[in-house]
C-alpha cells in the first residue's frame, strides 16, 4: 500500500486534545477575569450613583436657599411633605406583585412630580414632592444597579435607592426639619441604601433612616444601613452640596458610635447625635 506523505510547510490540523486543552485555558482566564469586569462594572455604577446624589444634594441646596434655610423633610415615615414625595405616597406596601411592578412605581412616582399616572384607576396626587420643581426627572433616584428581582419586590417604596438622614427631624414622627445652619457642611444627607436590608416597616418602609437599622421588622438587632454593592464605600450626599464616597470603615464606625456627634449621627437636639 502506498502512503501520502505531506509536503513540507503544509498546514497540520489541531488534535481533539489540543482543542480542549486550549478551551480550558480560555475558560480558565475568563473565570480569572470576570470578577475584575463585574467589579468595574460596579465601580462604573457607583459614579452614576454618585453624579444622582450631587444632582439631588444642589435640588436640596436650591429648596433651602428659597425656604429661609428650612431643610426639606426628609420621609420619616412619609407623613409629610418630603424631598421626594408628598404625604402618604400609594402602594406603599410589601411584597409587590411582579405583574403590578409598573403601576405601582408609576404611581409612587405621580406622587413625586404631581401628575396622575396614567394606568386606569391611579389616584390624583395632592401635589408633587419638595425638591420637583428642581430635579423633574425620577431616575435621578435610582441605582443603575438595581434590577427588578425577588429582593427589590420586597420593598415598600420602590422609586428611590437612596434614602436621607432622618436626623433632619431629629428621628421622629411628623417633627418639623431644622435649618441647615444646625448642621455641619461635612454631615451626611443622603446615602444609597443597603439592598439586602428589605423587610416590610423597615429601611424600605420609607425615604429615610438612621444610620442603624433593624435587620428584621421590630428586631433589636441592627447594622450599618448604607449599601457595599459598589466595594468597601458609601455613594453619599452631604449637607453642603457635595457628593461623593466615604469608606465603609468610617461609616460603619459612626453609625456604630453612641457616645458623640459625628457625620452620620447629626440629630442637633441631641448630645450624642441620636
Amino acid at each position: 500500500m502506498k502512503h501520502v506523505s505531506c509536503k513540507k510547510g503544509s498546514p497540520r490540523a489541531f488534535t481533539l486534545i489540543e482543542l480542549l486543552v486550549v478551551i480550558a485555558i480560555i475558560a480558565i482566564l475568563a473565570a480569572l477575569l470576570l470578577p475584575a469586569l463585574t467589579a468595574a462594572k460596579s465601580r462604573a455604577y457607583a459614579v452614576n450613583d454618585i453624579n444622582n446624589c450631587k444632582q439631588t444634594m444642589m435640588g436640596m441646596i436650591m429648596y433651602v436657599h428659597d425656604n429661609s434655610d428650612t431643610l426639606p423633610s426628609p420621609g420619616w415615615q412619609v407623613v409629610a411633605d418630603c424631598w421626594i414625595t408628598c404625604a402618604n405616597p400609594p402602594d406603599m406596601t410589601s411584597p409587590h406583585a411582579a405583574a403590578n411592578f409598573q403601576r405601582d412605581y408609576d404611581q409612587q412616582v405621580s406622587w413625586f412630580n404631581g401628575i396622575t399616572a396614567l394606568e386606569p384607576g391611579s389616584p390624583k396626587p395632592p401635589r408633587s414632592g419638595l425638591l420637583y420643581q428642581y430635579l423633574r426627572n425620577p431616575n435621578l433616584f435610582l441605582c443603575p444597579q438595581d434590577f427588578v428581582n425577588a429582593n427589590y419586590l420586597k420593598r415598600e417604596e420602590l422609586i428611590s435607592s437612596y434614602v436621607w438622614n432622618g436626623a433632619v427631624v431629629g428621628y421622629q414622627n411628623g417633627a418639623p426639619p431644622y435649618k441647615m445652619n444646625k448642621f455641619r457642611p461635612t454631615n451626611i444627607l443622603q446615602w444609597e441604601n443597603d439592598e439586602t436590608l428589605n423587610v416590610s416597616g423597615g429601611n424600605w418602609g420609607d425615604f429615610a433612616n438612621a444610620p442603624m437599622e433593624a435587620i428584621a421588622n421590630g428586631s433589636s438587632v441592627t447594622r450599618p444601613s448604607f449599601s457595599q454593592r459598589h466595594g468597601k464605600a458609601a455613594q453619599i450626599g452631604r449637607m453642603d452640596g457635595s457628593a461623593g464616597r466615604e469608606s465603609y470603615a468610617d461609616m460603619a464606625a459612626w453609625a456604630k458610635s453612641t457616645a458623640t456627634k459625628n457625620d452620620l449621627w447629626c440629630n442637633p437636639n441631641s448630645v450624642n447625635g441620636h
